[in-house]
């Protein structure tokens, strides 16, 4: 039971990323007002094991042609969060609680 809540916290994290994933598109995120965002994290995993690997987790973050007029207001309470790159040309990334323009591991 202890296991289907771990992975059940984890998959809401993930969803709710993806829910904004087309406001990313081409063109960039553009908010003409102020933003608030409030991220609580109880347990997260991101990983990849293979050959040419890359693991990425952003949690409560905005990014990719970020352009923002107002104001930003972010609280992010991350407890239990991993990411992990396992293999030959591995790469992990994370991002918690950050604005960034690029979010690629470099």
């Amino acid at each position: 039971m202890k296991k289907a809540l771990f992975l059940g916290a984890a998959a809401v994290v993930f969803v709710a990323s993806a829910g904004i994933a087309p406001a990313q598109e081409a063109g960039g995120v553009k908010i003409g007002g102020n933003v608030t965002m409030k991220t609580k994290v109880d347990n997260a995993v991101n990983a990849a094991v293979g050959n040419d690997t890359l693991a990425k987790q952003q949690v409560g973050g905005i990014q990719g042609n970020v352009d923002i007029k107002g104001n930003v207001t972010q609280e992010t309470e991350a407890k239990n969060v991993v990411n992990a790159a396992i293999g030959n040309k591995s790469r992990a990334c994370q991002n918690i609680g950050g604005i960034s323009s690029n979010a690629d591991c470099q």
